[in-house]
């Protein structure tokens, strides 16, 4: 018997013609360009599909208090909201995530997810080894533009 984790995985590889299969611990990554890892996941309910992202690693110091800053900024902000920030301190990674009930995804539903997602966690990476921590207002809402939307 499969379960909606598998077929939406199943699905999603036929849309992004990969071969996506859940791990042993029930998870599925996928490597996106140069070191960017987005996990698949569902919750223990299994009722929602949990999305994940390391964005990069942050160092002490008033550098990471600013990025923590930014990105409590960006959690407030009204929807759509792509993905919410959260910091791992075990590990000192900024992390982006998200999750989605399964009884309103499909596949093709998830891939257009999925681009936003990967596109902010990039664009927040990108900025923050740059040394700004955040990515200027223009390229956030731009993102948005693109797809018709209001940040």
């Amino acid at each position: 018997m499969i379960d909606r984790f598998d077929e939406i995985l199943q699905n999603l590889g036929k849309v992004f013609d990969l071969d996506l299969r859940a791990d042993r611990n029930h998870a599925c990554a996928i490597q996106i360009k140069q070191g960017l890892i987005v996990q698949l996941q569902c919750d223990a309910a299994q009722e929602n599909l949990l999305i994940a992202s390391k964005v990069v690693e942050l160092p002490p110091g008033k550098f990471r208090e600013n990025v923590l800053k930014e990105a409590l900024k960006a959690n407030a902000k009204l929807d759509p909201i792509v993905g919410i920030f959260a910091y791992i301190a075990k590990i000192n990674q900024l992390v982006l995530f998200q999750q989605y009930p399964f009884d309103v995804l499909t596949s093709e539903r998830l891939a257009g997810l999925l681009g936003p997602f990967i596109q902010t966690a990039e664009k927040w990476k990108s900025a923050i080894l740059a040394g700004q921590p955040a990515p200027p207002p223009s390229e956030v809402s731009s993102m948005y533009a693109m797809k018709g939307l209001r940040p």
